[in-house]
């Protein structure tokens, strides 16, 4: 049972993201855990980019998260902000919490976009590449 509705739809958005990566042609790993600065890490073919997830509930894709000041756990220690395009994220990808549109920006698109968040309606997005996942029963198909 989800205890939060902001946990829900991140899981929404993520799990709409992964499927539409394997969808492209991908194969998708997840982390073993939340510290992760990444959501996924898609291999591309002996090339591994790492993927960062945003719910968006209008058109903009937050790419720097503001915590600094909110506590850990009680008495806990103080979170920092956390920009993706420091931490070298390759690619942040926003997911319309209703339509569940995707948006996929590269880390030099999203870099040099000024500001903590910005409009997808603004900022083209760059799209993530596809390919073509050969049917191995094809060639069966081809000698009958």
């Amino acid at each position: 049972m989800y205890r939060d509705s902001s946990n829900q739809s991140g899981d929404r958005s993520e799990i709409t993201v992964y499927l539409d990566l394997i969808k492209k042609g991908w194969i998708v790993n997840m982390p073993s855990s939340r510290d992760a600065v990444y959501d996924m890490v898609v291999d591309m073919g002996g090339k591994f980019e790492t993927v960062q997830v945003k719910t968006m509930s209008g058109n903009s894709i937050t790419k720097i998260v503001d915590r600094s000041g909110e506590r850990v756990s009680h008495n806990g220690k103080v979170r920092n902000s956390l920009d993706y395009a420091e931490h070298g994220v390759h690619w942040l990808v926003g997911c319309h919490k209703e339509t569940a549109e995707t948006y996929y920006y590269k880390l030099e698109t999203y870099a040099a976009i000024p500001g903590k968040s910005f409009s997808v309606l603004k900022n083209p997005q760059d799209g993530f590449p596809s390919r073509n996942v050969p049917n191995r029963h094809a060639k069966k198909k081809e000698l009958r």
